[in-house]
């Protein structure tokens, strides 16, 4: 079981991605988007990230909860790998499952866990 704060924890990490485009145009490539998030989602302070760059209101924590932030930060940066070279429909298709396999390896949760993967 969790610690019940996943709603919130969801709620600052969009706001923080909201604050984070708003900034700054976003990576047009896919690898570089999905990478730029991990590192917004991972950073413990946003401010001087060098793959976030400054946002007009550093948040005072970081974005989001331990778990939460290296689960999606695995899932990111795994799901980044396969959209360096190509960037089509079965590529997207591989970097999910990249992503969602990293998360299971390194989180060691698997479908039917009231957990997260």
């Amino acid at each position: 079981a969790g610690d019940g704060d996943c709603g919130h924890t969801h709620a600052r990490a969009a706001r923080a991605i909201q604050e984070w485009v708003r900034a700054r145009p976003p990576p047009a490539a896919p690898a570089q988007l999905l990478s730029a998030l991990a590192a917004l989602l991972l950073a413990k302070r946003l401010a001087c990230h060098p793959l976030v760059g400054p946002l007009a209101v550093p948040p005072p924590r970081a974005v989001m909860g331990m778990a939460s932030r290296q689960l999606y930060g695995l899932f990111l940066t795994a799901a980044a790998r396969p959209l360096l070279n190509r960037n089509d429909l079965p590529t997207w298709a591989d970097a999910m499952d990249a992503g969602i396999e990293a998360m299971q390896r390194y989180g060691g949760a698997a479908p039917g866990d009231r957990t997260m993967v």
